[in-house]
């Protein structure tokens, strides 16, 4: 039974989710500090191996802290902090838990790896769900689709240059949102201070074309290669719909004719060269090579989408002189206005 599997999978990635909030830092709140001191550990509390608190074994600890504008308070601090014994560990605060003050290269690592863990918990959790409701008949009175086509025949349609496009871009857009995650790790690779973070590589952000918070980009490209593969999704579904109907499809859609143009691809080109210069301009000589490949963000995404838009050119009118060829139909020539 379906739900015998997704269920074991639902708690699994609940207990990674939950591990992914205790070690890196997604509980603790953002760089920026609002108060920073050293804690002396008073007592702890134990939890795992496997628990609510994830996998592996961690403390969830009481401390005496000194802050560093004066006083001193016991704290509790979540599981994942600190350790029997620890003192005069650095500290910090940032409006939510309190959380050691080692370093802040998680921060956006981690938030997007709990996101992605809490989404799929969920997915195997409905899923396991659907599994045990029937799926209700479809109602009488509903049109039927006019230009039916089964899985089997969607499974078995080529993939035209078109729809192999638009699925890259869908990868493209994940890949936009793991560079920024990269990325971000030497950029926050520092201790919190006081007010704003001070990036140890404050030359990356000089060397990106756009430096939007953190998150940001992620999350757009997340959205985006959602929005691209239902596209690429209906494309395909189209391809089916054109080998099996053929021409009558054809005429009742009247898809649009035409070539495809240079120019988003030009300006692709450009904005790469831009971010390649402005990577080499703004990053010192002796940087190591993973804050090189972290300033390199944009020019990687930018010459990947480049790649992408010249290797899949293909127009509509293209697309579907194969899908006509593929079913062994040649398509006929429309008559011009004279005739």
């Amino acid at each position: 039974m379906r739900a015998l599997a997704l269920f074991p999978a639902a708690v699994v990635a609940f207990l990674l989710l939950a591990t992914v909030l205790r070690m890196a830092d997604v509980l603790v709140g953002s760089p920026d500090a609002t108060r920073t001191g050293t804690a002396t550990v008073t007592s702890c509390a134990e939890y795992g191996p496997v628990g609510r608190w994830g996998l592996g074994v961690s403390f969830g600890c009481s401390a005496e802290v000194r802050w560093t504008g004066g006083g001193t308070e016991r704290v509790v601090f979540p599981p994942g902090q600190l350790a029997p014994d620890e003192r005069d560990v650095p500290v910090f605060e940032s409006g939510r838990e309190p959380g050691r003050n080692d370093s802040a290269r998680w921060f956006l690592a981690g938030h997007v790896a709990a996101v992605a863990m809490a989404l799929l918990t969920l997915w195997f959790t409905l899923g396991a769900l659907g599994s045990l409701v029937r799926v209700r008949p479809a109602r009488r009175g509903e049109r039927p689709d006019p230009w039916p086509v089964t899985g089997a025949e969607v499974a078995a349609t080529p993939v035209t240059r078109r729809v192999r496009r638009l699925r890259l871009f869908a990868w493209a857009g994940l890949g936009a949102g793991l560079l920024e995650v990269l990325a971000s790790v030497p950029l926050f690779d520092a201790p919190r201070r006081l007010s704003a973070f001070v990036s140890p590589w404050p030359e990356l952000e000089r060397a990106w074309l756009v430096a939007p918070p953190a998150g940001l980009v992620t999350g757009v490209g997340a959205g985006f290669a959602v929005l691209a593969g239902l596209v690429a999704s209906a494309v395909h579904r189209d391809a089916a719909r054109v080998l099996r109907h053929g021409q009558p499809y054809l005429e009742a859609r009247r898809p649009r004719t035409g070539g495809t143009s240079w120019v988003p691809a030009a300006v692709v080109a450009a904005l790469a060269g831009w971010a390649v210069v402005s990577a080499v301009r703004a990053l010192p000589a002796d940087a190591p090579a993973y804050v090189v490949l972290a300033g390199a963000r944009d020019a990687l995404f930018l010459v990947a989408l480049l790649v992408i838009m010249l290797r899949t050119r293909q127009s509509a009118q293209g697309m579907v002189d194969q899908l006509m060829a593929e079913r062994g139909t040649a398509r006929p020539v429309p008559p011009s206005n004279g005739t």
